[in-house]
């Protein structure tokens, strides 16, 4: 019954790709296997509560084997329909080309070669913590209350060939074999073929003894089609509760097919005779989307079953906790799907120091620690940069295997893979951070994409964020980092001004259901007159208000509104009134309604920007490209202030240019 519980599961594969004319025939065949062993014999969950949260977790990281979980999961039990099926690829259908959550049952959203493995480690790592922080710890031989585990899940994760090559791998491998991620299971489809070829042509590694090497365990299944072998594999791996576990599993691409081994199977639909035949050989019938009933209800009766019955003990484990649990953590359990957060940053007095200059990034620091104090699920780390980003919490040590209370995840050199870890905890129920420099924000570009893809609540902190760092040198000047992360749809990015603006930026990114960056300058600010942390909300605001009428309106963002703020008195001592709007985040400016805008830049009045980046994005704010005083060129190693006078934006070459554009 197994072989044709597969068989069914290939053939629908098979029928969504000829359906949309578009697919992966080859992988579908090797992996419908394995993940008929999962779902129908490993897997925990229950597809009528795909939100569970304490079902086991798949992710499907190998991009390309969409329509065998599809073809799986509708088979599994969960709400799904052929017509459903049907639509795969296609318009307002539940089942795009790779998976995506909102579709039921996918637990995180994937696409890019390894990002799904990368943000598994998250995941594994978010159900090591709520074990360690929920599950009841007996208090010694007399205790009389005994209860089972809360929390008690794995994570699975299916890889293909293409990405045990990836960097990120390396990287999630390495980061999940350091935190002990004993419930983290990676299971390898090992064809040996790419869309380019032979894998063999191009990677010799020794992946199991990499992995060894990285503390993880390694199995090797010979035979991909062995339900048995499969099994046993699983089985072990589940034993090793210490190490995570990479699965290898030895299969042929598009095995079944005629034209088994051929790299064409990776994204050509086969031919109307080659699935004739598939099908003729597995006695499914010529009419489309059509399975053999009994296999199709042996599948669904393995896992509804099964689910039903695990679900519905949790649910007495659960009621059963509540008698030792307080009310908070009952809150917080209650709150891991939703991940919402009920404090209000503006309640609590934050001293504001206006005489004395600070690091922007210690402002920072305070406010971050302030969350801290008060938001339970607050948590984050630095990629080896925690005393140049000053994102530590204090007092809340770092999360270790032996210490899975602490706070600060220490990361090391892995500036790849903790952007997806931040997303495998958010999507978990945190409430994350990342930190590092600007100039290094192009290697989180791929995490920070799924996370703006799933509007998940991940915070990007980058420092260091212009060419006022001087001579560190042009590789570490950004110019063309910030307009590419406001070019990213569904991202909030925050250049605060002051700690002012700090705070209102942290009150709306907590309350926001969206990620966001902050972008903080390495020299020191004063906190200004004029600023306003409630003025965040709204995107822009004047910080610096007229005289009398003002002749022209400085734009200006983060650190630059102090040279604004400069600027604007130079400008009056000459008889040039001026107003200065402090622009924190052009996403929350661009909703403001006309009227409002209107207010800030009133008509027939020159505006004049100042960003040490790119000008992109600015434009539609100025007459012409001589009203920007921006960066569109790389720096040079210098002291700040030669820097800027390279770049003509040192004050006096600003006034002149104004004045001279005034005339």
């Amino acid at each position: 019954m197994d072989q044709k519980a597969i068989n069914v599961i290939k053939n629908l594969a098979l029928d969504m790709i000829m359906n949309t004319g578009a697919g992966h025939p080859g992988i579908s065949m090797t992996s419908a296997p394995i993940l008929y062993t999962l779902f129908t014999k490993f897997l925990n969950v229950n597809p009528s509560a795909n939100d569970w949260i304490n079902r086991d977790r798949f992710v499907l990281s190998s991009k390309n084997a969409s329509e065998v979980l599809y073809a799986t999961m509708f088979l599994c039990g969960y709400p799904l329909l052929i017509e459903d099926l049907k639509s795969y690829r296609k318009l307002n259908g539940k089942l795009p080309a790779t998976a995506t959550i909102g579709t039921p049952g996918i637990d995180i959203s994937t696409g890019f070669p390894s990002e799904g493995f990368a943000s598994a480690t998250g995941i594994a790592l978010a159900e090591k913590i709520y074990e360690s922080k929920y599950n009841y710890k007996s208090k010694g031989l007399f205790d009389k209350v005994h209860l089972p585990k809360l929390f008690d899940y794995y994570t699975y994760v299916l890889i293909d060939d293409e990405e045990i090559m990836d960097g990120v791998n390396f990287e999630a491998a390495s980061f999940a074999g350091n935190y002990k991620l004993g419930k983290l299971i990676v299971i390898w489809d090992a064809s040996g073929t790419t869309q380019d070829g032979d894998l063999i042509r191009t990677f010799h590694d020794n992946t199991l003894s990499r992995f060894s090497s990285l503390g993880w365990g390694t199995i090797y299944v010979n035979n991909g089609n062995s339900v048995s072998e499969l099994s046993s594999a699983i089985k072990k791996a589940k034993q090793d509760i210490n190490r995570p576990t990479l699965i290898m599993v030895k299969t042929t691409i598009g095995d079944g097919l005629s034209s088994k081994g051929s790299n064409t199977l990776f994204e050509d639909p086969i031919s109307k005779p080659e699935l004739d035949d598939f099908k003729k050989k597995t006695g499914a019938g010529d009419i489309p989307f059509t399975m053999l009933k009994e296999p199709a209800s042996y599948m669904r009766d393995q896992v509804v079953n099964r689910g039903n019955k695990i679900f519905d003990e949790w649910k007495k484990v659960f009621n059963d906790y509540k008698s030792v649990l307080t009310p908070e953590q009952l809150n917080e359990i209650v709150n891991i799907e939703r991940n919402e957060i009920n404090f209000d940053l503006f309640s609590i007095d934050i001293p504001i120091d206006y005489d004395n200059k600070e690091l922007l990034r210690e402002s920072n620091h305070k406010v971050m620690n302030v969350i801290s104090d008060n938001v339970y699920n607050y948590i984050g780390g630095s990629a080896n940069l925690f005393s140049s980003t000053r994102t530590y919490l204090d007092n809340k040590g770092d999360l270790l295997p032996e210490n899975l209370s602490g706070k600060n995840i220490i990361f090391g050199g892995r500036n790849l893979v903790m952007g997806s870890v931040a997303n495998g905890l958010a999507i978990s129920g945190f409430r994350p951070f990342v930190s590092t420099y600007m100039s290094y924000s192009s290697k989180l570009l791929p995490s920070i994409k799924m996370s703006a893809l799933m509007s998940l609540p991940v915070t990007y902190i980058f420092t260091h964020d212009s060419v006022t760092v001087g001579n560190d040198g042009p590789i570490y000047q950004p110019i063309y980092e910030l307009s590419t992360l406001r070019s990213i749809p569904n991202l909030y990015v925050f250049r605060p001004a002051d700690i002012k603006e700090v705070i209102g930026t942290w009150n709306i990114i907590l309350k926001a259901k969206i990620p966001s960056v902050i972008s903080l300058p390495k020299t020191e600010i004063k906190a200004e007159q004029g600023t306003s942390k409630e003025g965040v909300l709204k995107g822009a605001y004047v910080a610096g208000k007229e005289k009398v009428s003002p002749r022209l309106v400085i734009l200006a963002t983060g650190s630059e509104v102090q040279v604004a703020k400069s600027l604007q008195v130079k400008l009056l001592q000459e008889g040039i009134d001026s107003r200065v709007v402090s622009m924190p985040c052009m996403e929350l400016y661009n909703l403001q309604p006309d009227s409002y805008k209107q207010e800030l830049f009133p008509r027939n009045i020159p505006i004049f920007v100042i960003e040490y980046g790119s000008n992109f994005g600015f434009e539609k704010f100025v007459p012409s490209s001589d009203y920007l005083f921006t960066i569109n060129k790389f720096g040079i190693c210098a002291s700040k202030e030669d820097v800027l006078k390279y770049m003509n934006l040192d004050l006096n070459t600003m006034i002149e240019k104004i004045k001279s554009l005034l005339k």
